[in-house]
C-alpha cells in the first residue's frame, strides 16, 4: 500500500485558501494552513481522481510571511483561513487569486487592474457575528467547524470588535447562570454605540427564558434584544429597539442608517466606505441610476446624496425586510429621489425591459451565486456603465464573461479588502459598453 505522507512544495494559494503544490506524480495537492514557498510533509486525507486533499504534519522550511495565529483555535475554527500568513502577503494573494479567476475565465483582462484597497484594521473589525451555542452541559459558543456542523469553541475572537466581544462574554456569564436549554444561535450587530441580540431557539419559549431574555437586556444594557422561535410557527420576543443605528461617513456627507435584528450590515465599516466612496466616482455624472440587490440602501442613498444631479434611483431586491428599511432609511434622511421596490431581481428587469424602462449606470451587488438570472436581460434597459461588485471571483468573472459578449468593454477592477484574515475577496468591476 502506498505510504500516505510524503514531501510537498507549496506553490501558490488557491481560492479557498489552502495551499497548492505537486506530489511527484504531478498530482495537484490541496494542504490547508500553509503558505507558497514552504517545504512541507503532509498526510493524505483523501484522494480524487485529479487532486488530493491533504492535511499538514509538520513544516520543513517555514515561509518568511509566516506569523504567530492570535486565535487559540485557528486551526480548528471554520472563520479565519489565513491568521498564519502576514498580512502584506494576505493582499498580496488575493489579488494574485482575483486576477487569476478573472483571466481564466473571461480570458482577459481590465484595461486597469488597481492596487488593493487594504483595510485599516486587520482584527477587531467584525460589526456583526452568528455564533453557534450548545450545553456539554454548561454553556459554550462558538463557529462552526470548516466543512462540518461541529462547533469550535471560543471564549474570544480577535476579529470581532470590542463591542460585540464585551457583549459576549457579558451573556457567556448570564448563559451560564441560567441556562436557556433551546438556544441554539445568537447573532450579534453592533455597527456603532448600538448593540442588537438575536437570540434564535428551537422549540418552546417558556415563562423562565423570557425572564432571562429580561436579564440579559438589563445586565448587559444593549440597545435591544429578541428571542425567536424559527418557522413554522415563527414567533418573537422584543426587550427595548428593533434598530440599531449608525452613520456612513462619506468624504464631507453622512448617511444616519439604521438595520434591524436580521438586517444586513457590511462587517467592516473602514472598506465599505471606501467602497461606497469608490462607486460613487465610478457613477460621477449619472442621470438615472439602477440599483439591483440593494439591500437597505448601503450603496444607493450615498449615490443619491453625492449625486444630487442623479434624478432618480430605483432600487431592487427581493428581501422584504431589506426593502421597508431602505425605504425608512431614505425617509430619514429626507431623500426622496429613490424609490425601492420589493421584487424578484430577474422578474423586475423583464418587466422594466419590456415598458422600455432605460438607465445610464446599473449598480449590481449580487450574492455568491452571481447574477445569472439578470446579466443576458440588462442590456435592453439602454445603461452605457456597469458596476459589478462581487464577494465570489468565480460567478464574477463569468458574468463579465457575458457581458463582455453582450458589448461592454472590461475597464477596471480593484480588490477591497472586506475581510482579512480569510481568503475571501470582496472586489468591484467596472465595465463600459
Amino acid at each position: 500500500m502506498e505510504d500516505s505522507t510524503f514531501i510537498l512544495k507549496i506553490d501558490s494559494l488557491s481560492y479557498g485558501g489552502r495551499g497548492v503544490g505537486r506530489r511527484a506524480d504531478g498530482k495537484v495537492v490541496f494542504v490547508p494552513m500553509t503558505i507558497p514557498g514552504e517545504k512541507i510533509h503532509v498526510r493524505i486525507d483523501k484522494e480524487h481522481s485529479s487532486y488530493i486533499q491533504a492535511t499538514l504534519v509538520d513544516i520543513i522550511n517555514p515561509a518568511p510571511s509566516r506569523v504567530r495565529p492570535r486565535c487559540k483555535i485557528f486551526t480548528s475554527c471554520g472563520g479565519c483561513s489565513w491568521q498564519h500568513i502576514s498580512y502584506e502577503e494576505q493582499l498580496h494573494w488575493k489579488q494574485d487569486i482575483l486576477v487569476g479567476e478573472i483571466t481564466k475565465i473571461c480570458k482577459t483582462i481590465p484595461d486597469n487592474i488597481y492596487p488593493p484597497v487594504a483595510s485599516k484594521k486587520i482584527y477587531g473589525y467584525r460589526r456583526h457575528a452568528r455564533i453557534q451555542c450548545l450545553y456539554e452541559p454548561e454553556f459554550k459558543m462558538g463557529f462552526f467547524i470548516g466543512g462540518s456542523n461541529e462547533v469550535a469553541c471560543f471564549e474570544e475572537c480577535p476579529v470581532l470588535n470590542n463591542t460585540i466581544q464585551k457583549t459576549l462574554t457579558g451573556l457567556s456569564s448570564i448563559l451560564r447562570r441560567y441556562p436557556v436549554y433551546n438556544l441554539s444561535e445568537i447573532n450579534i450587530r453592533a455597527p456603532q454605540d448600538d448593540v442588537l441580540v438575536l437570540a434564535r431557539c428551537k422549540g418552546r419559549i417558556r415563562d423562565r427564558d423570557i425572564s432571562i431574555m429580561d436579564k440579559i437586556y438589563n445586565e448587559l444594557k444593549i440597545s435591544g434584544i429578541s428571542f425567536i422561535v424559527p418557522s413554522p410557527h415563527r414567533r418573537d420576543w422584543v426587550l427595548g429597539q428593533r434598530y440599531c443605528s449608525y452613520t456612513l461617513t462619506i468624504g464631507d456627507i453622512q448617511i444616519q442608517m439604521e438595520s434591524g435584528f436580521e438586517g444586513f450590515i457590511q462587517a467592516n465599516a473602514y472598506i465599505n466606505n471606501a467602497m461606497i466612496k469608490y462607486i460613487i466616482s465610478l457613477a460621477n455624472g449619472s442621470k438615472r441610476l439602477l440599483d439591483l440587490y440593494s439591500g437597505s440602501g448601503n450603496f444607493s442613498l450615498p449615490l443619491t446624496i453625492r449625486h444630487r444631479q442623479t434624478t432618480e434611483i430605483v432600487a431592487i431586491d427581493n428581501n422584504k425586510r431589506l426593502v421597508h428599511q431602505g425605504k425608512l432609511n431614505a425617509r430619514k434622511n429626507k431623500i426622496k429621489n429613490t424609490k425601492f421596490f420589493c421584487m424578484d431581481t430577474a422578474k423586475a428587469i423583464q418587466v422594466m425591459a419590456a415598458e422600455s424602462v432605460c438607465f445610464d449606470t446599473i449598480v449590481l451587488n449580487p450574492p455568491r451565486e452571481g447574477a445569472k438570472d439578470v446579466i443576458d436581460n440588462i442590456t435592453p434597459l439602454g445603461a452605457s456603465r456597469i458596476i459589478y461588485i462581487s464577494c465570489n471571483p468565480t460567478t464574477m468573472a463569468r458574468d463579465i464573461t457575458t457581458l463582455i459578449s453582450h458589448g461592454f468593454k472590461f475597464k477596471s477592477i480593484r480588490l477591497f479588502d472586506m475581510f482579512p484574515q480569510t481568503y475571501h475577496i470582496e472586489s468591484i468591476a467596472y465595465l463600459e459598453r
